[in-house]
């Protein structure tokens, strides 16, 4: 699609289209792994509300076996369909509703999350950069063509004037040469 979009018709363009392939890729890679490192840390999340909820009031020398505990019911709640539900259930009646388990995993993930969206951003960027270098290319050499052609037209470049000089101009014929 983005090939049919651009229309790359030099070497380059073909290349820099080639880039904002590539960049596409990456950034839908990123957002599937965002996808998986928000999945992985749903456990984690689980488990720290638990551990709040159920160390709460305790001393702090049962903070380890509250750990334990926690870790054990978030790992049944992964694996057994029927834990899982009984622990949505004591966490819905807690106040913890699916909104409230996904800002805990967003807590919990977030290093992760800014290091991904980090990535994608800069990548976004890198495909903007791009778009526009291809785009300022077309235009110049929009510009070029209708410069030189209106030069032909008026006679100041052609077959007859010889061959121009850096700057486009006509070499004096009527000096003679090195």
């Amino acid at each position: 699609m983005i090939i049919d979009d651009i229309r790359p018709k030099t070497n380059i363009e073909w290349l820099w289209t080639l880039d904002l392939v590539e960049l596409s890729w990456e950034i839908l890679r990123y957002r599937c792994l965002k996808k998986k490192i928000l999945e992985g840390f749903r456990m984690a999340a689980v488990e720290s509300i638990l551990q709040r909820l159920d160390g709460s009031g305790l001393p702090c020398e049962a903070t380890a076996s509250i750990q334990n505990y926690a870790r054990r019911n978030a790992l049944q709640w992964r694996e057994d369909q029927h834990a899982a539900v009984e622990i949505e259930a004591r966490l819905k009646r807690s106040g913890f509703d699916a909104a409230a388990l996904n800002a805990e995993v967003y807590i919990q993930a977030r290093d992760q999350l800014e290091m991904f969206d980090h990535l994608t951003q800069r990548a976004q960027q890198r495909r903007m950069i791009i778009l526009r270098e291809v785009s300022i290319r077309r235009e110049f050499a929009i510009r070029a063509k209708r410069i030189s052609d209106a030069a032909i037209a008026r006679g100041v470049l052609g077959p007859t004037s010889g061959n121009p000089d850096c700057y486009g101009r006509a070499p004096d014929m009527t000096r003679p040469g090195p």
